[in-house]
């Protein structure tokens, strides 16, 4: 039942997993941001395994079936072969370079021995060495990726049926029948045709072509265990037909002959199979590895941005921070002139937290504070604080500006603008006062615990106050902060105040 569960949420594009009580669970694939996702907390076999414990686990998420290495996930098993496609092609070109250096061996020996036909041996070599070069340039176009599964299938039915071809001539060697060595040196110098490649050399081939069925045919291990055993089968088959025809050979010879030659057949699979499977395991093993190292290594660039924005959230980001120091950093402090600073204030908020609640005080803040925030991105200022429903920030600090003072002013009448908006979807009637001064200020962070950066000096008094005598709804600045600006581009109104000299108020924007 799980299992059927399990191919139910692969098929509906979803990730499978076990959870502590062995049960498969899932969930929508769509909420990973990866296209695969590897997970080491359960393994494959785990629901399936409770009752064939003597089954061994080949790779961590194995599949239950030992006699065919795969994951337990499709989509970890698509993603493998997607992946080790290179490998594979890289192994097929190495074993079309050693089976062609090994045709090109035997075809020298065919044309050396006077005693072989060229008809019947050099004409096979040289077509076997053409079809390698043939699938050696295949493997560099695209349909290869398609088709390297016939591919392989094509070159191990060609070795096939040349191995099989040869062995089937070797029915009439000398000596295969325990003939004398008088009788076969007779044999050769009486010029009769016999055949040029002898048992022991047939079976070599054989022994060959096994093992690179098991390491260049990428199927399933019950496909190639297969076609292997019916390879062994017919290769004896055609061995046993000259010595049937001759009649030389004894019930004594049988009894020991054909179990020997079917242990090594046997070793020779068992050799194969565990070829196989080692290779299966590692390929599937460095992939899981290399997919969790992925993985963590994404996990560490999201903490890496959440440490960075949550730094860049208290600090500049410009503000350099010493390592290595057992200290959080020693005390600096830096000097910045002209730098132009911005106070504003909520007129009407204590009529407004009046009949609210504490919660219901402190979303309405957060919703117009988090709008201010993001005026402050826009106008390329630097917030500082806030102090109870005050809101400052500067321009020019802690990196220089030369508009520094355009900047606190389109912060200013941005935060009229935003109150207005803010009071027409909650229906508040409030207000903001904002003052702006510009001169020299002190910057820094302050403290080891719970630390801020900060301006200082009597210019940042002076933004406060005129913050404080300020109109609402209007932009109020200093005449230091006014020198700064173009008179083209905003009206200024100067007024008089008492006790502190000529200001100028921005009614509106005149650009």
């Amino acid at each position: 039942m799980a299992t059927q569960h399990a191919r139910h949420l692969l098929l509906h594009d979803t990730e499978a997993g076990c959870d502590p009580g062995g049960e498969i669970s899932g969930k929508p694939r769509h909420q990973q941001p990866f296209k695969y996702s590897v997970s080491s907390s359960c393994s494959s076999g785990q629901s399936r395994l409770r009752g064939l414990h003597w089954v061994p686990q080949l790779f961590e998420r194995s599949a239950a079936q030992c006699w065919d290495p795969a994951f337990d996930s499709a989509i970890l098993e698509e993603a493998c072969r997607e992946l080790c496609f290179p490998q594979i092609r890289r192994h097929f070109r190495y074993a079309l370079s050693y089976l062609a250096a090994a045709g090109l061996l035997w075809g020298m020996y065919f044309g050396a021995n006077g005693y072989c036909d060229a008809t019947t041996y050099l004409v096979p070599a040289a077509a076997f060495l053409v079809l390698c070069l043939l699938l050696f340039l295949f493997t560099f176009t695209r349909p290869y990726a398609r088709l390297y599964a016939q591919a392989s299938l094509l070159l191990i039915a060609v070795s096939f049926a040349l191995t099989l071809a040869l062995q089937a001539q070797t029915g009439g060697f000398p000596g295969l029948h325990g003939a004398d060595l008088d009788q076969n040196l007779s044999l050769f110098s009486s010029g009769r045709r016999t055949p040029c490649v002898s048992p022991v050399a047939t079976f070599s081939l054989c022994v060959e072509v096994l093992l690179l069925l098991y390491s260049i045919l990428h199927v399933r291990l019950y496909a190639s265990l297969l076609l292997g055993l019916l390879y062994s089968v017919l290769f004896e088959a055609l061995g046993w037909l000259g010595p049937a025809e001759g009649g030389d050979t004894t019930p004594e010879m049988l009894y020991w002959l054909v179990p020997a030659r079917a242990l090594l057949h046997l070793c020779a699979h068992a050799l194969g199979v565990h070829l196989f499977i080692t290779s299966e395991v590692r390929s599937r093993s460095t992939f899981l590895k290399i997919g969790e190292a992925i993985m963590d290594g994404k996990d560490l660039e999201v903490e890496k941005v959440l440490k960075e924005r949550m730094i860049h959230s208290v600090m500049p980001r410009r503000t350099s921070i010493p390592r290595g120091q057992i200290i959080f950093r020693p005390f600096n402090m830096k000097r910045m002139e002209p730098v132009s600073i911005l106070f504003a204030d909520i007129v009407g908020f204590t009529r407004m937290s009046a009949n609210k609640t504490a919660p219901a005080l402190v979303g309405l803040l957060n919703d117009l504070f988090g709008r201010f925030d993001h005026l402050c991105e826009l106008t390329c200022c630097e917030k500082i604080s806030t102090l109870g429903d005050c809101y400052y920030c500067v321009a020019g600090c802690p990196e220089p500006r030369p508009d520094h003072a355009y900047c606190c002013v389109e912060m200013g009448l941005g935060m009229i603008q935003a109150i207005g908006q803010f009071c027409q979807e909650t229906r508040e009637t409030v207000s903001m006062r904002v003052g702006v001064h510009t001169g020299t200020v002190l910057c820094g962070i302050l403290g080891m615990k719970r630390f801020k950066f900060d301006v200082w000096s009597n210019d940042v008094n002076l933004a406060n106050l005129m913050e404080q005598l300020g109109v609402a709804g209007k932009v109020h600045l200093s005449e230091v902060t006014a020198g700064f600006l173009d008179d083209q581009l905003y009206l200024l109104i100067e007024v008089t105040i008492l006790n502190f000299g000529p200001v100028s108020l921005i009614f509106e924007g005149a650009g």
